[in-house]
């Protein structure tokens, strides 16, 4: 009768982990791919020469990243979330010299940097060992 009780005890500990991670992963991946199909859509009105409606849209785009750091804080590596600042403060940088080139470059690596991140934050047997 005693195996029973730990044996229950583990299985909604570990129910409760796998819920929380199932939480934390919809989460993460809500705000990455909101955050990818923006940085797209920039990079897409770069390319159709549209540089003040992709400034304006960055500038919206920015302002969410912001607001979306501090609950993403809670459960991704701070260090990660600060590469993610870093380029965007770069690309902002970029548009206020008019550095189409680099604007395109800096949303290349943010984008790899967000895949990572969500990537990295699954629940998968090469992110657990």
């Amino acid at each position: 009768m005693r195996f029973l009780r730990e044996y229950l005890i583990i299985i909604v500990i570990l129910s409760f982990v796998f819920f929380m991670e199932y939480l934390t992963s919809k989460s993460l991946g809500e705000a990455t791919q909101w955050m990818k199909n923006g940085v797209i859509s920039i990079e897409n009105k770069i390319k159709e020469n549209q540089e003040s409606e992709a400034q304006e849209e960055f500038y919206d785009l920015q302002g969410k990243w912001k607001e979306k750091t501090e609950k993403l804080a809670l459960f991704v590596e701070h260090n990660e979330l600060e590469k993610v600042t870093n380029d965007i403060a770069l690309i902002e940088i970029n548009f206020e010299t008019d550095e189409t080139e680099d604007i395109l470059e800096n949303i290349a690596d943010l984008k790899f940097m967000l895949e990572h991140i969500e990537e990295k934050n699954q629940l998968k047997w090469k992110n657990i060992f």
